[in-house]
C-alpha cells in the first residue's frame, strides 16, 4: 500500500509537471502571437471586401487584429496611428487619406521602431519611410482598357466616364488611356466626369445619346456608373448597338454582364487585395522583407470567361490559395 501510495504520488505529479508545461505553453503562445493593426478610409463598399479578406487571412493565420476608421479624415488617421503605437502591435498598415498625411505617418511609425505598410496611398517626399506599398495600377489600367477596345473593336469612336478628373489615380488612368487609344488608331470623341457617381454618368449618357454625337464604345470607371450608362443606353433603345464596359468587375458588374447589359469589364478585387495585404505584413514580420511594391493583378472579364473572374468576396480559402501562389511569385522573383 506504502509502494502504491509512493507511486501515485509519483504519477500525479508527473502528470501535473506536463500539464504545467502545456499550460506554459499555451500561455508562451499566446502571448507571442503577432498582433497586426490597420486603418482604413472607410468601411463600407471597397473597404468592407478588403477588411473582410484581410481578417479571414488573419484568423488562417493566428494574428490578431486591430482596425480603425478613419472616414477620409486626416485628423482621425493620424489619431489612429497615435492610438496603435500606443498598444504597440508587431506592425500597422494604412490606406491614407492624403500623401502628407501618409509622411507624417510614417514619421510617427519610424519614431516608435514599428514597421508600416501603405496601400493604395501615395507618400509625399520627406523623413518617413514605408516597407510596402501595395498598389492599383492607374497607368496599366489605362493601357488595357485601350488595348481591350482596340483588340475588339478596332478603329473605333470611344466615350470615356471618368472617376474624379484632378485626382492623380484618375489623371494617370487618362493619360495612359488616351496615349495608347492614338497608338492603337481609336478616336476618343469626348470624356467627361462623372465623378463615380451612377445619377452623373446617367445624365452624362443620356445628353451625348440626344446631342447625335457619335460614338461605338462607351466605358465607365466605375461598377455605379456603368449602372447609369446602361440605364441611359437602355432607355434610348441602343442596348446591343453600343458596346458598354467598366472597370471594377464588382457584383453588380458581373450581374450585368450576366444580364447582356454589359459587354465586358476590368475586373480586380478588393478581397484579393485585402489578402495580398496580410500576406505583405505577414512575409516582412516573419521573414525580414517583402516585395516593396505590389499591384493587384487586373483581368479582362466577358461572360466568355466569366468563370475566371476575381471575385470582391474574397474571405475564403480558395482565393486565400490563389493569393498565396500570387504573392509567392511575387517574392521569388525580387
Amino acid at each position: 500500500m506504502k509502494q502504491f501510495t509512493k507511486f501515485g504520488v509519483i504519477v500525479f505529479i508527473l502528470v501535473f509537471a506536463c500539464a504545467g508545461s502545456v499550460f506554459a505553453e499555451g500561455q508562451r503562445d499566446e502571448e507571442e502571437a503577432l498582433e497586426f493593426a490597420y486603418v482604413m478610409p472607410m468601411a463600407q463598399l471597397w473597404y468592407a471586401y478588403l477588411g473582410d479578406a484581410f481578417e479571414f487571412a488573419a484568423a488562417e493565420y493566428g494574428v490578431n487584429t486591430q482596425v480603425a476608421i478613419s472616414d477620409y479624415n486626416q485628423n482621425n488617421e493620424i489619431a489612429a496611428i497615435e492610438d496603435f503605437i500606443i498598444k504597440e502591435p508587431d506592425m500597422i498598415g494604412l490606406g491614407s487619406v492624403s500623401a502628407d498625411s501618409c509622411q507624417l505617418a510614417a514619421q510617427k511609425c519610424n519614431e516608435a521602431g514599428i514597421p508600416l505598410v501603405i496601400e493604395n496611398s501615395s507618400i509625399a517626399p520627406g523623413p518617413g519611410t514605408i516597407i510596402a506599398d501595395l498598389e492599383f495600377d492607374w497607368h496599366g489600367l489605362g493601357v488595357m482598357a485601350a488595348d481591350v477596345t482596340a483588340d475588339n473593336w478596332p478603329s473605333s469612336k470611344v466615350f470615356v466616364v471618368t472617376g474624379v478628373i484632378g485626382t492623380g489615380p484618375i489623371d494617370m488612368f487618362l493619360e495612359s488611356f488616351q496615349n495608347q487609344a492614338s497608338k492603337r488608331g481609336l478616336e476618343i470623341v469626348g470624356i467627361q466626369n462623372g465623378e463615380y457617381q451612377q445619377e452623373k454618368a446617367y445624365n452624362i449618357t443620356q445628353d451625348l445619346i440626344q446631342s447625335g454625337r457619335e460614338f461605338d464604345v462607351i466605358w465607365g470607371n466605375c461598377d455605379a456608373m456603368g449602372q447609369g450608362i446602361i440605364q441611359a443606353v437602355k432607355e434610348a433603345g441602343l442596348l446591343g448597338e453600343k458596346i458598354i464596359l467598366t472597370t471594377n468587375g464588382s457584383p453588380l458588374c458581373l450581374a450585368s454582364l450576366e444580364k447582356g447589359e454589359l459587354d465586358g469589364t476590368i475586373n480586380y478585387s478588393p478581397g484579393f487585395h485585402g489578402l495580398l495585404y496580410f500576406l505583405s505584413m505577414y512575409e516582412y514580420i516573419t521573414e525580414g522583407k517583402t516585395p516593396e511594391l505590389l499591384y493587384l493583378p487586373m483581368k479582362y472579364v466577358t461572360m466568355d470567361n466569366i468563370d475566371e473572374v476575381m471575385h470582391w468576396d474574397s474571405a475564403n480559402a480558395e482565393a486565400f490559395e490563389r493569393a498565396e501562389k500570387y504573392f509567392r511569385d511575387k517574392v521569388k522573383s525580387m
